[in-house]
């Protein structure tokens, strides 16, 4: 009868066939493991290319976008509709700015139409359409990386040993425009315009101040106006002038009626952020010394306040917190204390100029823009 070899010799005899197996296992198993690792670093360096493509996307979109309304630096500062054609030629010169790869972006797709922000799963609505009350302009980027654009495809490193040299890719961008229904904090200045007065020089058909037609002067004014330039109006308290020539100082979100409160918003604006719909309250008074203030930073002055965003009210006559039914933009000249207690303003629809601070929503067309921002 045969004996066992001693229990060591049995270990000793156990490991070294354990790590035969092993060894045949990882022999197997290499390519495969091998497979995954170059997978992980394809698939890290795709994300790192999308992302960079949809930076470009996103970027270009804004910046064809903010074109959609006039603006002196697009050259169309007198639209009156969106401008398609100047926003999408923006958007074309922008790309090339933006590099993919290390690769200057060559090609580009632009399309527009409006977005619907109030839709679960909206899409461009493309020309031609009827926009309705929630439906944006908006500008639509696509770029791809593949065979025919930008370079070819992302480069692969260990794919290749599968044949697989590029990756296509393709990011998408869309960037709407609106008027603001919201101005956040330090938007608002601390006048209050009527109703009556914004109608008598914004034109709401066309989105426009209105136009002087001739040289004569407005009634009661002695300033001639530019034919072809927003009017040259004059506003002044409501207890010197009546309500479509009247502008009253507010507090805005504040229930305070004294001068250095007024004086302290002209160059701080308001605390929180006001909404159309929302209240703002009136001050009575003529608060003469405030007009000098108003000068000083004017078109006249150091310009800190020649645009400023306003409130719309239908009236300025009651001492109390009164609706807001909307927001315009003033181009303010100058002001006058003293025995004149007035500014001079024109309108304005410049979008660059009149885009209030930390706005939001989508309010009527009144003159004051939200800045371009992606909704998709």
């Amino acid at each position: 009868m045969s004996r066992l070899p001693p229990r060591s010799m049995r270990h000793q005899y156990l490991r070294k066939r354990d790590k035969g197996v092993v060894a045949v296992i990882v022999a197997l198993l290499l390519p495969v493991l091998l497979g995954f690792g170059a997978l992980a670093v394809d698939i890290g360096y795709r994300f790192l290319i999308q992302n960079e493509m949809q930076n470009a996307a996103d970027a270009t979109a804004l910046a064809a976008a903010a074109c959609l309304y006039g603006r002196a630096d697009c050259g169309n500062q007198n639209a009156s509709t969106p401008d398609w054609g100047g926003a999408a030629g923006r958007g074309n010169s922008f790309a090339s700015s933006n590099s993919v790869e290390q690769t200057d972006v060559n090609s580009v797709h632009i399309d527009y139409g409006y977005w619907n922000i109030t839709k679960t799963n909206p899409t461009l609505l493309e020309l031609p359409y009827a926009p309705g009350t929630n439906d944006l302009p908006a500008i639509r980027v696509t770029i791809n990386k593949s065979d025919t654009e930008n370079g070819g495809g992302a480069a692969t490193f260990f794919a290749k040993i599968w044949g697989i040299n590029a990756m296509p890719l393709s990011a998408t961008a869309v960037a709407a425009v609106s008027y603001a229904g919201t101005a956040g904090p330090g938007a608002l200045f601390p006048l209050i315009v009527t109703k009556c007065l914004y109608d008598s020089y914004w034109n709401a058909a066309t989105s426009q101040p209105k136009k002087a037609t001739s040289n004569a002067p407005l009634p009661n004014t002695t300033w001639p106006q530019t034919p072809g330039q927003p009017y040259y109006f004059r506003m002044t308290s409501s207890y010197h002038a009546g309500p479509c020539e009247s502008g009253q100082w507010s507090s805005l979100d504040i229930d305070s009626n004294n001068v250095p409160t007024i004086r302290n918003l002209i160059f701080d604006g308001n605390s929180t952020s006001i909404s159309i719909g929302g209240k703002v309250w009136i001050q009575p008074g003529t608060k003469t010394t405030l007009y000098s203030d108003v000068n000083a930073c004017s078109a006249a002055g150091n310009k800190a306040c020649e645009y400023v965003m306003v409130p719309v009210v239908e009236d300025i006559s009651t001492h109390a917190y009164t609706p807001v039914v909307g927001m315009a933009c003033l181009h303010i000249l100058s002001a006058t204390g003293g025995s004149g207690k007035y500014i001079l303003a024109q309108m304005s629809a410049d979008a660059d100029k009149c885009q209030a601070k930390g706005s939001s929503g989508s309010g009527p067309n009144f003159g004051m823009y939200q800045p371009p921002r992606l909704v998709y």
